[in-house]
């Protein structure tokens, strides 16, 4: 069931080819010409003539005058012609009004619905390593590599899927969490078109690059290593899925990741980890480093907070800043390596720009409809 529920996530993802066909169906580009299409079943030959050859077996003299009448006489809402739309300009319709709230911008993450005195605030600040770094980091790849044939399966299923992990946690499947789902997709979208840009900017070599004993076990994709990408989409779904848990109701005050996942007892924890998992098991299949990891942890938890701060009626979001670590410093990934970067001194909280009252009805409709979808509440 899980697994189902998983596979409906992977339309915002791509094919194992390095998932570069992921850059392109960010803003679905490629497929937008079939918004107009129904279920694509309909494209079957066999369906397509026994479908012709019915209507001329059953179909009277028409005249061409209507016989039919509108159900409802009051105009549907926003959300009502976003239900019945299938699934390409469903998605279609979202990422339009999604995407161009944020936008990468060199080395950093804007968010456009942040107040600001002129300049924009960055959402999220990075500062990229230098080269002798990410050498260091070939040290910890040798142990990493220890793992890969406890972790073969999950690396393999996570090239295509990461959804399902967290389902598993959270009981979610296509039957009864379809708007919960469709957030998630959404958000991984989202991700995409962030996440290659900055990869594109900061062109940070993969370990194979540097070292022919990393031997990868999987296809090493063509962008840059850094930030990951993995790790990216699986911090946005943890934190995403934990305000859906966290925020049944609206609140003015900021929804924060490391306060609903600092202890072991916090379901936030158990999604955090399956993020870090995800994000650990591509510097183990030999395609990232596990600063990697870290950076894309902090643009993913960036984003999310932002999304749920900002359709839950949150006054304010954070906003953080990565710097690179000192020359001598070696950092993974771990919990308290990311605690610290989410509770330092170079946090800020900023305002949105907009009251929730006048913040996008569409997109707090879906995520209300995701909400109600919740079996359980943290």
């Amino acid at each position: 069931m899980a697994h189902l529920a998983g596979r409906a996530g992977r339309a915002g993802r791509a094919g194992r080819a390095g998932r570069a066909g992921r850059a392109g169906r960010a803003g679905r580009a490629g497929r937008a010409g079939r918004a107009g299409r129904g279920d694509e079943s309909i494209d079957d030959i066999g369906m397509a003539d026994a479908l012709l050859s019915t209507r001329e077996g059953v179909l009277p003299y028409w005249d061409g005058s209507s016989d039919l009448m509108p159900s409802a006489t009051a105009a549907p809402s926003e959300f009502q012609k976003l239900k019945a739309l299938s699934s390409i300009p469903k998605e279609v319709v979202i990422d339009d009004r999604l995407f161009y709230r944020f936008r990468p911008n060199a080395n950093q993450v804007l968010c456009t619905e942040l107040v600001n005195s002129g300049a924009p605030i960055p959402l999220l600040s990075m500062t990229v390593p230098d080269d002798a770094f990410f050498e260091r980091q070939l040290m910890h790849m040798r142990s990493y590599a220890d793992l890969r044939s406890d972790r073969m399966g999950e690396i393999d299923v996570q090239l295509d899927d990461i959804t399902s992990f967290f389902s598993s946690a959270l009981q979610l499947d296509a039957s009864r969490s379809d708007w919960i789902l469709e957030t998630l997709r959404a958000v991984v979208r989202l991700c995409g078109y962030i996440e290659f840009p900055l990869k594109f900017h900061f062109n940070v070599r993969r370990p194979s690059q540097l070292s022919s004993r990393v031997m990868p076990i999987i296809e090493t994709p063509t962008h840059g290593s850094w930030p990951s990408g993995h790790a990216t989409e699986s911090f946005a779904i943890a934190t995403v899925l934990a305000g859906l848990l966290y925020r049944q109701t609206d609140d003015a005050t900021p929804f924060s990741m490391h306060a609903v996942s600092d202890t072991e007892t916090k379901t936030g924890n158990l999604l955090l980890r399956i993020a870090m998992r995800i994000a650990d098991n591509r510097a183990v299949a030999g395609v990232h480093y596990p600063h990697d990891g870290m950076a894309g942890a902090m643009v993913g938890i960036s984003l999310g907070e932002a999304l749920v701060n900002y359709l839950s009626g949150a006054s304010a979001t954070y906003t953080y800043q990565l710097d690179a670590p000192a020359a001598t410093d070696n950092p993974e990934l771990t919990q308290g390596a990311l605690a610290a970067l989410l509770t330092a001194g170079t946090r800020q909280k900023v305002d949105f720009t907009d009251a929730p009252a006048a913040r996008d009805t569409l997109l707090k409709a879906v995520w209300d409809a995701a909400k109600g979808e919740m079996t359980t509440k943290a």
